[in-house]
């Protein structure tokens, strides 16, 4: 059956890999330095070659790019529209030989960051947060309520996200990997970056032993 979607996308995913390391696609390559991997990860959410970001505890969002963050040695991704803010550790980029570019993917690590202390208690180790100005948060529900301190919010109030911990990873919005709903667990966030690695190789694996 024919898919426009995937015929449309994929082979914008391959070429902007492809574009990336001048043709000379290696096996695998890591950045390091907030600096070196937002300018990466903001031209891979510029690109018209869709893409989806799966998030540390779970679900996804598509990346519209990165810029550094008013907070130290954070990088601020723009998932959804709104900006989230970590401390990367390292991205890492990979390729598999024997199967398509849709199954080439971007990690992410991130190094641990202090939770704002806004609020108490965390479900998980992420913060949604009101920055009323640079580096200045309070509770979400300042948002909802569009005041602070009973004063309305002014312009430069915005939604903030903060992870604390974890990894993303981010493939092609038309793969394989995306379409199937399972993947929304977070598994690239619970195994290790090898581990990961090898469950996508085993995906591969079995793709092949099919055609």
């Amino acid at each position: 059956m024919k898919d426009d979607f995937r015929d449309d996308q994929l082979p914008k995913w391959e070429d902007m890999i492809k574009t990336l390391f001048d043709g000379k696609v290696p096996l695998s390559k890591e950045w390091h330095g907030p600096q070196s991997i937002a300018k990466i990860l903001d031209s891979i959410g510029h690109n018209q070659a869709l893409n989806h970001t799966f998030l540390p505890n779970g679900g996804g969002l598509d990346l519209h790019g990165c810029s550094l963050s008013n907070e130290n040695e954070c990088i601020e991704l723009n998932l959804g529209g709104i900006g989230h803010v970590l401390k990367p550790k390292k991205l890492t980029f990979q390729w598999f030989p024997s199967a398509e570019y849709e199954w080439s993917y971007f990690l992410l690590e991130t190094e641990k960051l202090k939770p704002t202390g806004v609020y108490e208690e965390l479900l998980y180790d992420e913060e949604e947060l009101v920055e009323i100005q640079p580096g200045e948060y309070v509770e979400r529900s300042y948002w909802d309520a569009g005041e602070f301190n009973g004063e309305p919010l002014t312009k430069e109030a915005r939604l903030v996200g903060r992870y604390l911990s974890g990894s993303l990873a981010i493939f092609a919005k038309a793969s394989l990997y995306n379409r199937n709903t399972n993947t929304y667990d977070g598994r690239h966030s619970k195994l290790s970056p090898d581990s990961f690695k090898n469950h996508i190789q085993d995906a591969v694996n079995y793709i092949n032993g099919l055609n």
